[in-house]
């Protein structure tokens, strides 16, 4: 009777974990979605781009998926599929700075300071890396690795479209300019022992969320799946981790009414 109870149990618990999966829709900004990749920005497994309809095959591969990067770094990306970028660096935004600019006038009145943006050219994480193969709008979205043989031919090919991030903003240039976003890679090495003002690292990896990314000579960074989950796992609107909108929790304890994201690394 109790393994009866117990399969019946396990069975339930599959259904409704596929169930979730399979019923996941695109949420507006600042609402939680239900969770898995089904019905999101990330689901290519759509007749329309991949007549095979298996969810995973663009970006994933059970064989073959040895690859490096432009730098010929080997990559530990998990069975990657997607062509990665040529781009060896990017334009990564490094701080803020004040300048004296009296010339500097906005509706008759002389601005006696301006903000400038401090940038430098450097490479990003290797996680980020299989990010930017779609991301930084340089390879087609549908050059792929490896197509399995059993496959060839179903999943969309020649059209040689690509795609720029629409956080890549357009007046900053091509989607290798990430000076208008969040510092990556390079200009975002974390340091040891942690920064008084940051939270130790150590408190998001224990529970398996926004972790820092290792960069190919070893050192840890900030990437995009240090604030993105491309799976979409946790259910948060833009791939989030955590659900950025309303009050929350940090990893050290603390109470925030918001940006409960940024709070996880920067104390404020």
């Amino acid at each position: 009777m109790k393994r009866f109870i117990f399969k019946m149990a396990t069975a339930c618990l599959t259904v409704g974990l596929f169930a979730g999966i399979s019923t996941a829709q695109t949420p507006p900004l600042g609402t939680t979605a239900t969770k898995g990749i089904s019905g999101t920005s990330h689901d290519f497994g759509t007749a329309s781009w991949n007549q095979s309809q298996q969810i995973c095959l663009p970006c994933h591969i059970p064989h073959s998926a040895t690859l490096k990067d432009a730098n010929g770094q080997l990559l530990g990306g998990p069975l990657w599929n997607h062509t990665l970028s040529k781009t060896a660096t990017y334009t990564l935004f490094q701080s803020w700075t004040t300048a004296a600019n009296p010339a500097n006038i906005v509706n008759g009145v002389t601005q006696s300071n301006t903000a400038t943006v401090n940038v430098q050219t450097g490479n990003v994480d290797q996680n980020t890396k299989l990010c930017l193969s779609c991301h930084d709008g340089t390879v087609a979205m549908d050059s792929f690795i490896s197509v399995p043989h059993n496959l060839a031919g179903t999943m969309k090919a020649g059209t040689g479209t690509t795609f720029i991030a629409s956080w890549a903003d357009k007046t900053a240039g091509t989607g290798t300019d990430l000076s208008t976003n969040h510092p990556l890679g390079d200009a975002a090495r974390w340091t040891y022992p942690t920064p008084s003002y940051m939270v130790d690292p150590s408190l998001r990896d224990a529970k398996g969320m926004m972790p820092l990314r290792p960069m190919a000579d070893g050192g840890l960074a900030v990437g995009c799946t240090s604030c993105h989950e491309p799976h979409n796992r946790n259910g948060n609107a833009d791939f989030l981790w955590v659900n950025n909108s309303g009050p929350g929790t940090t990893v050290d304890g603390r109470s925030v009414t918001g940006s409960t994201l940024c709070m996880n690394c920067h104390i404020k």
